[in-house]
């Protein structure tokens, strides 16, 4: 099974602020893909400042990481939606799974259209920050707080790694009771 990652930088950030943890981005691509299931990891992220050097490093770290950044400056609130949508669609005959970090209803229309064209969708994030109908265009929704004890970057030096998953396919934490009652 080929996996594609989609993550809205943005949104990451505000489902860190409101979780209280950080993501370790690298934990992120390990974590749903091995190497060789792996298609591409896009990340989605906002230049507010061009010559903020901090941000520049991490732009640079998650292209050491594997990322393919897809990145421009903005003023205000970052919209990625519509590059976000294009890639899933133009990628979508190099992937079986995507993983989705976002939270937009903007959204709604794409997922739509890639389950029709048989592609299974996880959207990763806060039930509170993802809108409800793209929830429920989504094979499954991944809530972010489940997964904090494999995705959360742990403080102080050097980020750690957490290795890739052990087997072909990753074991995703059971649904919760809400979503199996259909």
């Amino acid at each position: 099974m080929r996996v594609a990652l989609f993550i809205d930088g943005s949104y990451m950030y505000q489902a860190a602020r409101r979780l209280g943890w950080n993501v370790d981005h690298r934990r992120v691509i390990t974590q749903f893909a091995t190497p060789e299931q792996l298609y591409n990891a896009f990340y989605y992220v906002p230049i507010t400042d061009p010559e903020d050097e901090r941000q520049q490093r991490f732009i640079d770290a998650l292209v050491f990481m594997g990322y393919t950044v897809r990145s421009r400056l903005v003023r205000g609130e970052a919209r990625f939606e519509a590059m976000m949508a294009t890639d899933l669609l133009t990628t979508a005959p190099r992937w079986d799974r995507a993983i989705v970090a976002s939270g937009s209803g903007d959204l709604v229309h794409t997922f739509q259209a890639l389950r029709a064209l048989g592609k299974e969708l996880y959207l990763l994030g806060l039930h509170e920050l993802a809108d409800l109908e793209l929830r429920n265009q989504a094979d499954r929704f991944l809530n972010l707080p489940e997964w904090r004890e494999v995705l959360e970057r742990t403080m102080g030096g050097r980020r750690t790694y957490a290795g890739y998953p052990l087997e072909a396919t990753v074991e995703m934490p059971p649904a919760p009771a809400e979503e199996t009652d259909a």
